[in-house]
């Protein structure tokens, strides 16, 4: 289990939670979880603030990054 997940486990939160507090649509949350773009640095500091640092805006960007080389190797597939 990734941090995020594990945030949203022992939280309770969602990711439309999550999202309306930082000020952003879900989209801007899913579409780099699922590897469909480029995850924001922007977004990740935020995640990591609203979160009082138990999601890393490393930890945001690296689970993106690993989605978006899991979709790549889909596509090559």
């Amino acid at each position: 289990m990734n941090a995020l997940n594990s945030y949203f486990a022992e939280t309770g939160e969602n990711i439309a939670k999550l999202a309306e507090t930082i000020g952003r649509s879900p989209s801007t949350i899913t579409r780099p979880l699922k590897g469909e773009r480029n995850a924001s640095m922007n977004v990740a500091l935020a995640i990591e603030k609203a979160t009082g640092g138990k999601v890393t805006a490393d930890q945001f960007m690296a689970i993106c990054l690993e989605a978006k080389r899991s979709a790549q190797a889909d596509v090559a597939a």
